[in-house]
């Protein structure tokens, strides 16, 4: 699944040309293995599903009214939320988005994004972690 607007694919494209440039010249290290081509698929993919989800949010944003000035708050939460995922699973990682939730409203975010935020682009539901923590 890629990203409809074509500049986001472009930049795709330019980091994947830049990380393999790097891996070539040994800025980067290459994989134990020397499988450099494997890497830098990797790397495209974890870069594709960045940029979707970074689109996703943009289109939450755009739809909530959120103002232009917050996006890059919101970006970080999608990021930390990105990171939460992939070292937890199931009620910890819940909990995990339930307190990230928390702490982004205590930097002026609207918990309702926040939490359409992780329902919409994540597929979690922090609110019912929180009904049923009876917080």
């Amino acid at each position: 699944m890629k990203p409809s607007d074509v500049r986001s694919i472009k930049s795709v494209d330019c980091a994947v040309s830049r990380y393999v440039r790097s891996v070539r010249r040994g800025s980067v290290p290459c994989r134990t293995d020397g499988d450099a081509n494997s890497q830098a698929a990797n790397y495209r993919d974890a870069a594709e599903r960045a940029e979707l989800r970074a689109e996703q949010i943009r289109r939450i944003l755009n739809e909530r009214g959120v103002s232009l000035i917050q996006f890059v708050v919101y970006r970080n939460f999608g990021l930390h939320v990105d990171k939460l995922c992939r070292d937890y699973t199931g009620e910890s990682l819940r909990a995990r988005a339930l307190d990230a939730i928390d702490r982004w409203t205590s930097y002026g975010c609207d918990p309702q994004v926040l939490s359409e935020i992780c329902e919409n682009v994540f597929g979690l539901t922090p609110a019912s972690a929180r009904k049923a923590g009876g917080g």
